[in-house]
């Protein structure tokens, strides 16, 4: 006979949300559910006395299996948990969509168990989902218009509960409960409704099912009139911007013209994972975007919300983690080119379009398949779609071009855009262009190094000291990775462009020698000289924004240069380690046709 594992008497909490997979629960809803159930155990145990990592949980979907430990006491539990898990509860369903919010059946029994490799096992569980599943404590819940209902065992009841008077006994009544191979009783009370002062509270009586929960409106009509005047007359340019980072853009929404549309469409959205609302979070982040006087109302009611709701340590937490948008922020469009790995006449393109500054990576568009020559027209496309999902903002854009090395010497400075209406319009009229390596992007393990040169020219605005002259051959003294490795430099001019597929037979590379040493700018000219390109340089390194800013000071002296002049075939790669895409790159494409 095999070893029977040692009985340990524990008090036995199962809990079932009801009508789980009722028909308006989405899965994003079921989601919801599921993640505000967890919520809600946690801190009704915790409040009930018990230690949530010393009871052992067991996940049943639509509902959790609870084993909590004998010192916990069974008295202090059923005085306790009841008005817990309905405070809880009525707070979830306050800040979630009516398909999002909850009821719950809680059985409750005690009794010795024993654990094997697969799970707690014993009758004192079989009796307690037998409790759990009475259909009477099912149709009592939905009909009653409360939010809980508990059962408890015969044995619970008689030992624990009619003991004590703080556990309210008179207010759980017996019901018959026949389920499977189990016939007998239990004992049900129904908790956490909500009546006006001086009535009755409901009878548990026949009548019509009640498909909403009754719970306490987040918004009442009074606070609705106060926040509409306060948001009527309110205007920001950033408001796509702010509505994206109150919901964390977990849904797609439309766009709002106003503040206070935007406001009425979220206050029907479902709250985060640690509970704050999206239409609460959206309050707090136009307080920081107005004037005194508005921001000052809308932050006190916002704090107000928040210490109701038990929130007030998780929106520190948030403020604390939260990036302040930039006085003048800027939206990223990164396009990757990926080469064919037969024929370099193909490739694949790729794009990652930003919505909001300071979130990174987005969702990637595309990949598409094509012929090297047709790159330019096809990313008019992307940029031109690009700019009618960016309409309602008023943000500046900048263009990045992730590409392969064969592909760095093509004019990307040159490209247009807009070739449908017959006049194309060069792209460096409306964006900072920067230029990047795939190579870099797909190798992870230069990265820390690359990562740790960034800073370091973003902590100290680089000068032309800190850009490595390299010259002709036969003024070099020591190979050029050799030369690198010294963490002042934070660029490389290059003596002429770097080789499509280099000889490494030929001595250091240095285009490779830059990116294994993590310089994060390399520039280099066609035809200008090691002194003219010093200069170059040294111009476009040194102003607001150090390196971050070579870019924009690239494209100025670009539109501000003549015909002849030598800045506009100066080749500018600059790689910033804040905006990458997965160490793998681009994924294969899923289509060849045109972009949808």
């Amino acid at each position: 006979m095999p070893h029977s594992p040692p009985t340990e008497h524990r008090t036995i909490v199962a809990v079932d949300v009801a009508e789980f997979t009722r028909p308006d629960r989405t899965v994003a809803d079921q989601i919801a559910v599921q993640e505000g159930l967890y919520g809600v155990l946690r801190a009704a145990l915790t409040a009930a006395g018990a230690v949530v990592d010393e009871c052992d949980i067991e996940d049943r979907g639509d509902g959790a299996l609870i084993l909590i430990p004998p010192s916990v006491s069974k008295s202090e539990l059923a005085d306790k948990l009841p008005d817990r898990l309905a405070a809880e509860i009525r707070r979830h369903n306050a800040t979630h969509a009516r398909p999002a919010q909850f009821t719950l059946r809680v059985g409750l029994h005690a009794g010795d168990i024993r654990k094997n490799a697969n799970g707690w096992v014993g009758n004192a569980v079989v009796q307690t989902f037998r409790i759990l599943d009475s259909e009477e404590a099912k149709t009592e819940l939905s009909r009653s218009g409360q939010l809980v209902a508990f059962i408890a065992s015969s044995y619970f009841y008689d030992e624990v509960i009619s003991q004590d008077p703080g556990s309210a006994p008179e207010s759980y009544r017996r019901i018959d409960v026949s389920v499977k191979s189990f016939d007998g009783y239990a004992w049900l009370r129904l908790h956490g409704g909500r009546w006006e002062a001086g009535a009755s509270p409901p009878a548990l009586v026949a009548g019509p099912a009640h498909d909403d929960v009754v719970v306490r409106s987040l918004f009442p009509a009074d606070e609705m009139k106060v926040l509409e005047a306060l948001l009527s007359g309110v205007e920001t340019d950033r408001l796509p911007m702010l509505v994206r980072r109150a919901t964390r853009a977990r849904i797609p929404l439309p766009r709002f013209h106003s503040v206070w549309e935007a406001f009425l469409n979220l206050a029907d959205v479902n709250a985060d994972s640690d509970g704050i609302p999206p239409a609460i979070e959206l309050l707090e982040l136009l307080a920081e975007e107005l004037g005194a006087d508005t921001a000052a109302e809308l932050t006190e009611w916002v704090s107000q919300k928040i210490y109701n709701l038990r929130r007030t340590e998780q929106r520190q937490e948030r403020r604390e983690s939260r990036n302040p948008i930039p006085e003048q922020p800027f939206l990223h469009l990164m396009i990757v080119v990926e080469l064919d790995a037969i024929d370099e006449t193909r490739c694949v393109l790729s794009f990652w379009r930003q919505e909001d500054p300071l979130e990174w990576p987005p969702p990637r568009g595309g990949p598409y398949e094509l012929a090297v020559g047709e790159l330019e027209r096809r990313i008019d496309e992307v940029i031109v779609k690009a700019e009618s999902e960016w309409s309602d903002q008023a943000v500046s854009v900048a263009l990045e071009f992730v590409m392969p090395r064969p592909l760095l010497q093509m004019p990307i400075m040159a490209w247009r855009k807009e070739y449908g209406s017959g006049y194309p319009r060069p792209l460096v009229y409306d964006y900072p262009l920067a230029l990047r390596s795939l190579e870099r992007m797909r190798s992870a393990h230069w990265h820390r190094i690359w990562r740790m040169r960034w800073e370091s020219a973003v902590d100290d605005t680089p000068s032309i000291r800190r850009i490595h002259p390299y010259g002709p051959a036969e003024a070099r003294e020591n190979p050029i990775d050799a030369v690198l490795s010294e963490s002042t430099w934070v660029g490389m001019v290059m003596d002429e462009p770097p080789s499509a597929h280099p000889d490494p037979s030929s001595g250091p590379d240095a285009l490779t020698a830059a990116l294994r040493a993590g310089v994060p700018l390399v520039v280099w000219h066609p035809r200008a000289s090691a002194e003219d390109l010093r200069d170059l340089v040294g111009r476009l390194v040194t102003g607001e924004g150090g390196i971050s800013g070579v870019p924009g000071r690239h494209r100025a002296a670009r539109l501000a240069a003549t015909e002849d002049d030598l800045i506009r075939n100066l080749v500018v790669l600059l790689d910033d380690p804040n905006r990458k895409i997965g160490p793998g790159g681009p994924p294969p494409p899923t289509s060849s046709g045109g972009l949808e």
